[in-house]
């Protein structure tokens, strides 16, 4: 039997063989061996099937690569096949197909297709034969990175096999993470990470970082609409939410549903980089302290419900478990609300800001108070519409209403008008100098801190509060007060509530006592 050896000396180059011919040895010697000698770099030995017809057509087998063996009854049986398809033999748009068979239970079954199928699908397709198999892919520390499992129909990252026993079935998209399967872990007790990056680099040497209201990713939910699986029904995105920085780049979340007849989806709510949980498509946040700012046109902003009497809401101070120190409780079809206190909002007159003692007697005054905002329009980003913003200010010195200034928000100086604040019930008040005056306001209960140009406080007048009472005064649990004049109370002259009444003593019990021998006991408040 002539050698693979002996054959290249029996051919000349370019020799054809018109006839089938088999190469046969009885060891394991190689049966077939192309050698190169060229020195270049261009083409090492080709192996070309090369399907010389007179009338190519489509869907015409190009050539077959088969991986023989007997069985163990002696039939020869092709365990593995390489085809290849000729799918459009047009001059200039020519398409190709490479499938790789492989023998399973005593069928092939087609696995893996390359190029251009029957349908002119470009592309990579595993299992076409559509069997129960699984597609692996192993990471240098996790042999199972990427699972998909053929017949749980799921795709697992970071172990063999879906969990079937999340809330009872199996989800279509499983990530199980332990500190050895998953990357990039802050700690081995973490759970498993998902991570959607942004990056607007274009190219090595055109760096640019991600601008405020770029979009960092989107967790998108499709329905059938009956036409086809397009329809948006909410949507969950990350955005930028101001200027971004090293390591230091502020993001918000925004949170999208699409209403019943609407095309696209609208923005529901959003958590914005500073905490502020904003609910009702309010997209820009007031410069306040509220962590939670609720909006509604038309409707009621905020509904909640208890399904037995009791407490509704509780209102803490400190740690989020912290005391209650106030509530609001249903009874029935009563509603009550608890440790309350009622206040007005007021001002000096010049606006000043002076230390205060807290329960000091406070008198109103004929000034009414004017609060003042400037108005502009936030120009439209790729992410959000153009708005108009309003902002709190101080009435700048030689200005009034309906002046336009200019007035920076988030960096950016904008053209505002100064508008004014519809109210026409509180007043600016003054520290109490009438004794037994008529035109008690209240006690002073507090400076308004959340703004640096306007210098309100809140004035009780309803309610349980301290009194600060005069250094001279004793009184007694029941007394009535009225003003003293200097920013202290006495005892009224009578028992008889009279419109210089301030309040009624609830204990004679001091709270605290102050430099000057004033002190402040708990009251019952009827100025309000």
């Amino acid at each position: 039997m002539t050698r693979a050896s002996d054959t290249a000396k029996l051919l000349g180059a370019g020799a054809t063989i018109l006839d089938g011919t088999t190469i046969s040895t009885a060891d394991n010697t190689t049966q077939l061996s192309l050698t190169s000698t060229d020195a270049d770099s261009s083409v090492g030995p080709v192996l070309d099937l090369l399907r010389d017809s007179g009338s190519p057509a489509d869907g015409d087998a190009i050539g077959q690569i088969k991986f023989s063996a007997d069985n163990d009854a002696g039939e020869a049986t092709s365990y593995g096949i390489v085809n290849g398809i000729l799918r459009d033999a047009s001059n200039g748009t020519e398409d190709g197909q490479i499938q790789f068979v492989s023998m399973v239970n005593g069928s092939n079954v087609d696995f893996i297709r390359y190029g251009v199928g029957g349908d002119g699908e470009v592309g990579v397709i595993f299992n076409e034969g559509s069997i129960d198999a699984d597609f692996r892919v192993e990471s240098n520390g996790n042999a199972n990175m990427l699972f998909v499992d053929g017949g749980n129909n799921a795709v697992v990252v970071g172990q063999a096999a879906p969990e079937t026993t999340i809330s009872g079935f199996t989800p279509d998209f499983q990530v199980i993470g332990t500190a050895s399967s998953l990357t990039r872990r802050v700690a081995s007790s973490s759970g498993p990470l998902l991570a959607l990056a942004k990056s607007r680099n274009t190219s090595v040497d055109s760096f640019t970082v991600v601008q405020n209201g770029d979009s960092v990713g989107e967790i998108v939910f499709f329905a059938d609409d009956g036409t086809n699986l397009d329809s948006r029904v909410a949507t969950i995105k990350a955005e930028i939410d101001g200027a971004a920085g090293a390591n230091d780049t502020p993001g918000r979340l925004v949170f999208m549903t699409t209403a019943d007849g609407a095309a696209s989806p609208t923005e529901r709510g959003r958590i914005t980089s500073g905490g502020k949980f904003l609910v009702g498509g309010l997209t820009t946040s007031n410069d306040s302290l509220e962590s939670l700012q609720v909006y509604a046109n038309g409707k009621v902003p905020l509904s909640v419900a208890r399904q037995q009497d009791g407490t509704v809401v509780h209102f803490r101070s400190g740690a989020v478990n912290g005391a209650t120190h106030g509530e609001i409780s249903i009874s029935g079809v009563t509603c009550t609300y608890g440790a309350f206190t009622g206040t007005h909002w007021s001002r000096l007159s010049d606006n000043t800001m002076p230390t205060i003692l807290l329960g000091t007697v406070i008198e109103n005054i004929d000034e009414m108070c004017d609060w003042y905002q400037a108005e502009f329009t936030v120009e439209a980003t790729d992410e959000e519409d153009e708005y108009v913003r309003s902002e709190s200010i101080g009435l700048p010195s030689g200005k009034s209403e309906g002046d336009t200034i200019t007035h920076k928000y988030e960096g950016t100086d904008y053209t505002a008008t100064i508008i004014k604040e519809g109210d026409n019930k509180h007043t600016k008040c003054k520290i109490s100098d009438t004794a037994d005056s008529k035109s008690i306001y209240g006690v002073f209960c507090a400076w308004d801190l959340d703004d640096d140009t306007v210098n309100d406080m809140k004035v009780a007048s309803l309610g349980t509060h301290v009194v600060r009472i005069h250094k001279d005064v004793t009184v007694s649990k029941g007394d009535l007060l009225s003003s003293n004049g200097d920013g202290t109370a006495k005892v009224q002259d009578d028992d008889i509530i009279r419109s210089k009444t301030l309040g009624k003593v609830l204990t004679n019990i001091k709270q605290e006592t102050y430099s000057d021998g004033s002190y402040t006991v708990p009251c019952a408040l009827y100025c309000g």
